[in-house]
């Protein structure tokens, strides 16, 4: 039984407001345009280019600039626009004032719905105080592949009841308070090894698999009752195989109507809102032309087109109502469903923003420790290493390598502490390739500490440390260090690459309270009580699924 109950599709509020609707309204309806806070007025304007759309995404900001958006985008809204944001492990994921906390993927090596719930409950309360009503979370995708380079760290792990048990606790701490929670990335990513943004990419499982896997998660997410789900640019060749040609020609979910509809809705028996994921993405656009593209969506089954290019989509969407491509009942029927998740939200009712409590804000600065301090997993100490002796005048090399990430993700605050402490550190990173060649000085080290942060990047196509670096890498093994230890701060997969490191620790997240936590437990003040999300053995017996059998 359903915990929440279905949106309102014909609610009063829902009849009058479709009702009073002219074509034009309701095709704007489908449309979810992104922009960032900090954006001028005129850039917002631009915007909504004379159109009325449904909802707005908002990347980074911070709180006054989320404010000020969201504000003048409910300032101009006939009907109530709903705001989106990436609120995947609280607001401080996106909101940059609000609370910064640990990964999915260390919330998961918690194994905590207690602490699941509590980091859906702040992305509602800090979410809803900033103006956001609906985040794109939590990820229900089932990390099948140990290389798949867009689930990977933003998963729950690859236990499908794991990840049913602790989303299921963030769609609640999301609901219970007010905002609308996302199972994503309908029919589950995890099981290719590419990116979606620049390919549909292949949920290869039969469909007896998909059931008790990929299908496992998201069912149990819509019996819950999650308000709405996020199509994936991933194509299900055993529920459809498209002309059955190749493998890689089956659509992908954004453009199947067997598998929006036939599945989706109708077997698994999903009432809420479908959004589709960023539509910008080669994933499904390589499949198409933008005006043909964005209507099939909407043909096949999508509600809403997210980062839309409002002027653009909605003449594709008139032209294809035109020439008999789209239909009106199709219009009609997303836009009621748009229009009954904004009363399910209070939109209806134009309130202000709920404001935060300081109470709040304090308890959500402890939950996130406690998930970073129970989330640190020791891999291996095959030596006994730990713990090390890092008083004043103790010598570190630390080393850091961090792939494609972005400049923010890094753990450059870990060094910092350790010279608070008085420790002498010396740090190299992969921009120094051939540097550690050139000494031998490796013996004068107390530790050497090697802190890598390669998660889930866009566009990239890469979660495995791969590159000119990995000869410095070779370097640290050759020397025998007797205090050689390797920390991750994303995939937890790195020992594969690294199978002769002494000492791994996983740690999931490079957020500050995670670098504090790691330092605790490499010096013996914290127990690392983390249980791997992931199968540890996974790159060693992972295959290719075989045995694809097409049909239901």
């Amino acid at each position: 039984m359903r915990k929440y109950p279905p949106l309102p599709l014909h609610s009063e509020w829902v009849e009058q407001a479709l009702g009073s609707m002219s074509l034009e309204q309701k095709i704007g309806q489908l449309l979810h345009p992104c922009i960032q806070p900090s954006a001028s007025t005129a850039a917002c304007e631009e915007v909504l280019g004379n159109i009325e759309p449904g909802g707005i995404f908002l990347f980074s900001g911070t709180r006054e600039e989320f404010k000020r958006t969201t504000r003048f985008f409910r300032d101009r809204a006939a009907v109530p626009m709903i705001v989106s944001s990436d609120l995947e492990h609280g607001a401080g994921r996106m909101i940059l004032d609000a609370t910064v906390f640990p990964g999915t993927m260390a919330l998961a090596a918690t194994d905590s719905e207690e602490l699941a719930y509590e980091m859906g409950r702040a992305a509602a309360v800090e979410g809803r105080a900033f103006g956001v009503h609906w985040a794109f979370a939590p990820v229900v995708d089932v990390n099948i592949n140990p290389f798949n380079p867009g689930t990977n760290t933003i998963s729950l792990g690859d236990d499908p009841q794991r990840i049913t048990r602790l989303a299921n606790a963030m769609i609640c701490g999301m609901q219970d308070h007010g905002l609308c929670a996302t199972a994503k990335h309908f029919p589950g990513g995890g099981v290719d090894d590419r990116d979606q943004h620049i390919c549909n990419t292949i949920n290869s499982l039969r469909m007896d698999q998909w059931f008790a896997i990929s299908g496992h998660t998201f069912q149990q997410s819509i019996d819950l009752g999650v308000w709405s789900v996020m199509i994936g640019h991933v194509s299900l060749p055993a529920w459809d195989p498209g002309d059955g040609t190749h493998i890689q020609n089956a659509p992908p979910a954004t453009l199947s109507r067997r598998i929006l509809v036939d599945l989706l809705r109708e077997k698994m028996g999903f009432e809420g809102v479908i959004i589709t994921d960023a539509m910008d993405m080669g994933g499904v656009m390589a499949f198409g032309r933008q005006e043909y593209i964005v209507p099939a969506a909407i043909e096949a089954g999508c509600d809403m087109i997210l980062f839309s290019n409002v002027k653009d989509d909605f003449a594709a969407l008139k032209q294809a109502l035109a020439e008999g491509r789209l239909s009106e009942s199709r219009i009609e029927d997303s836009a009621r469903r748009i229009l009954a998740l904004k009363e399910m939200l209070n939109l209806h009712r134009d309130t202000e923003s709920p404001a935060l409590v300081p109470a709040d804000r304090a308890h959500f600065q402890k939950t996130s420790a406690e998930i970073a301090a129970k989330s640190v997993t020791l891999v291996r100490d095959q030596e006994q290493i730990l713990p090390l002796e890092l008083a004043a005048g103790a010598r570190v090399l630390s080393y850091h390598l961090r792939g494609d990430a972005d400049d923010d993700d890094n753990v450059d605050s870990f060094d910092e502490v350790l010279s608070e402490r008085g420790v002498e550190v010396d740090r190299y990173d992969e921009r120094e390739v051939g540097k550690l060649h050139k000494t031998s000085a490796f013996a004068h080290y107390d530790a050497i500490i090697l802190s890598v942060v390669i998660g889930t990047s866009w566009g990239t196509n890469r979660i495995r440390p791969a590159g000119n670096y990995m000869r410095d890498v070779w370097a640290l093994i050759n020397s025998h260090h007797p205090a050689l230890i390797l920390v991750s701060y994303g995939s937890p997969y790195l020992l594969y690459d690294m199978p002769h490191m002494p000492c791994v620790i996983n740690a999931y997240s490079p957020d500050v309270q995670m670098q504090q936590a790691v330092l605790r437990v490499l010096t013996g003040q914290l127990t690392a009580t983390g249980t791997s999300p992931v199968n540890l053995e996974a790159p060693y017996l992972f295959k290719p699924l075989e045995g694809l059998r097409y049909g239901r």
